[in-house]
């Protein structure tokens, strides 16, 4: 197999690490992004309790007393517990205190 820096003509041998670089920097960043992404389901996007326990850094039982209080809903998937985002992100904004001034 040819080597990617062999195929590209009329770049000297800084250029072509530059093109590579960028090019390493674009496939990060869609890494990143595709590792964001939601799979939607009827136009909503979900969370595991782990993901969200992560995003509010509280932990797994944590949410379990929220749960509990009934704080925001769930759904419970064979034991498998998700969170529709939309009403977490609604709770979170009904609940914001904005900074004294």
């Amino acid at each position: 197999m040819k080597d990617m820096t062999d195929v590209i003509p009329f770049q000297t041998k800084e250029e072509q690490k530059e093109i590579f670089k960028v090019i390493g920097e674009i496939k990060s960043t869609a890494e990143d992004l595709a590792d964001l992404s939601r799979p939607v389901f009827n136009g909503m996007r979900f969370l595991s309790d782990s993901e969200l326990s992560h995003r509010l850094s509280v932990s797994k039982s944590t949410l379990a007393n929220y749960r509990l209080k009934g704080l925001f809903g769930f759904y419970s998937l064979e034991g498998k517990i998700i969170y529709a985002e939309h009403e977490i992100e609604a709770y979170l904004r009904q609940n914001y205190h904005p900074p004294f001034k």
